[in-house]
């Protein structure tokens, strides 16, 4: 079976090193607050968890290993009308055992990002989702709880600049982020480093083209300018060539009108590096100038001027 790559990065989370039990607790309250339901039977009071895949109720097991609960005091069952899902029941005894609050977050997600990535990690394989960047960004997760959602927004604001939206859904709230950077840095803070990579892959190589574009178009932009500026330089010329003779110009404006009527397709700059010595662009610009100013004279007394 294919998975899709929003399965493929929850894949890659759940088969990360659980380096300590305050990170194993810290993910596994973002499992709570993501999935976590309080079930009040007639004989126990438990939290009942369910999520999409195996290897996430495999993570959940294991992190409740590394804090030292017995596997024999869960149970997993399959949904029979969704094989996919899985649910984890977890008494409420446990949870006090090991200190952890549903309804509170531990300060120190706030004070450690490696904690806050940890956090973040459980509740995305429990509640999130991610689109592959080859189609679209989007990036989200979803909760009943909107004050969570935005307990989030402000912790990856103050710690990553990352901000999202939040929409009201029929039950939920939705989290969501549009931006692929941003998108890229949330999944190497949870620690999808590959899945991060791809995504740093499809953004780089799209950039890449974008600059290629902007590049053409201003490089064709460019040279219409640079067309029209020498066709209009090469009129001038001429103009002053039929009516009074280049002849009668100044000898370093007559060189230069040559030089522009001889090549045509060359820039200003191009045009300076034919004299000896060589001129720069605005030497060049600044005897165009008076061209023009010579031939407007032309225009308007139909004489040149003794002193031009």
């Amino acid at each position: 079976m294919r998975y899709s790559f929003s399965e493929e990065v929850k894949g890659e989370l759940c088969q990360l090193e659980i380096f300590d039990s305050k990170e194993a607790q810290i993910e596994l309250i973002g499992y709570l607050k993501g999935k976590g339901i309080i079930v009040k039977s007639s004989t126990d009071v438990y939290i009942q968890l369910e999520v999409g895949f195996i290897p996430a109720a495999r993570r959940i097991m294991n992190l409740m290993h590394h804090l030292g609960v017995d596997k024999k005091r869960l149970t997993l069952l399959k949904n029979k009308l969704q094989k996919k899902r899985v649910q984890i029941f977890i008494p409420v005894s446990i949870l006090d055992k090991l200190g952890i609050s549903i309804l509170k977050l531990p300060g120190i997600i706030e004070k450690d990002i490696g904690y806050f990535g940890a956090f973040l990690r459980g509740l995305f394989v429990s509640s999130g989702s991610v689109t592959d960047p080859s189609k679209h960004y989007h990036f989200e997760f979803v909760s009943y709880n909107e004050s969570l959602l935005r307990y989030v927004d402000e912790l990856l604001d103050e710690m990553l600049g990352v901000s999202g939206k939040i929409s009201k859904m029929n039950y939920n709230y939705r989290y969501y982020i549009k931006r692929g950077r941003d998108i890229q840095e949330i999944l190497e803070l949870m620690g999808a480093i590959r899945g991060a990579a791809h995504f740093e892959k499809i953004l780089t190589s799209r950039e890449i083209k974008s600059d290629i574009n902007r590049s053409l178009n201003f490089i064709t932009a460019n040279a219409k300018r640079t067309g029209e500026s020498n066709a209009k330089q090469i009129e001038t010329i001429n103009f002053i060539k039929d009516t009074i003779g280049l002849d009668a110009i100044p000898p370093d404006l007559r060189r230069l009108a040559k030089l522009r009527l001889e090549n045509e397709d060359l820039s200003l700059t191009e045009i300076g590096e034919l004299f000896d010595p060589p001129l720069t662009k605005s030497m060049v610009y600044n005897r165009i100038k008076k061209i023009f100013e010579i031939a407007e004279n032309i225009r308007n007394d139909g004489k040149m001027n003794n002193n031009e």
